[in-house]
């Protein structure tokens, strides 16, 4: 009986620790909503933070091939538009050497990419369209309005769906 009084409790604290956190985080999680919704990326370097919206990552139109290999299906050829984040990140004057840049998802994941591989032509892109279609919102089951994509990466698992914020370190 004592066990069952234990568990019961702790269950209780458990609860009470997940409304608090829920509570405290809403309006975090409220903004991320309105970016993901906005179609806008949040970049973070030498402690500023600049609004990316549409004019700014659709800038250039550049098209590219990339493999997309999921858990779910083999390896297939897609055609992607997108910017190539060098030139994303060079358009806002943001210095790239001996940097590590994150790339932050909405539902939370993370990539980390370095300088070498950014700079790299034609290797890393944050893609808003694939085979001719955008890329459709997270309720609708895509993975946009923006995917970074890796041409190099085969495997596709260095991919960030749903971006909604670059931090350069």
């Amino acid at each position: 009986m004592k066990r069952v009084a234990i568990v019961i409790t702790i269950i209780i604290i458990l609860t009470i620790i997940l409304i608090i956190s829920l509570y405290l985080n809403r309006d975090l999680v409220e903004k991320k909503k309105e970016i993901l919704e906005k179609a806008e990326i949040i970049l973070k370097y030498e402690d500023r933070e600049v609004i990316l919206n549409k004019e700014n990552i659709m800038l250039y139109d550049e098209e590219f091939e990339a493999v997309l290999d999921t858990s779910t299906s083999g390896p297939s050829n897609h055609t992607y538009k997108g910017i190539q984040l060098k030139d994303l990140l060079g358009n806002n004057n943001v210095n790239l050497q001996n940097k590590t840049i994150i790339i932050k998802g909405v539902d939370g994941f993370a990539v980390a990419y370095s300088s070498e591989e950014v700079l790299k032509d034609k290797n890393i892109y944050i893609a808003y369209m694939e085979d001719g279609k955008y890329l459709g919102s997270r309720e609708s089951g895509g993975t946009g309005p923006y995917q970074s994509i890796i041409v190099s990466d085969t495997f596709s698992n260095r991919r960030c769906k749903w971006i909604i914020e670059i931090e350069v370190k």
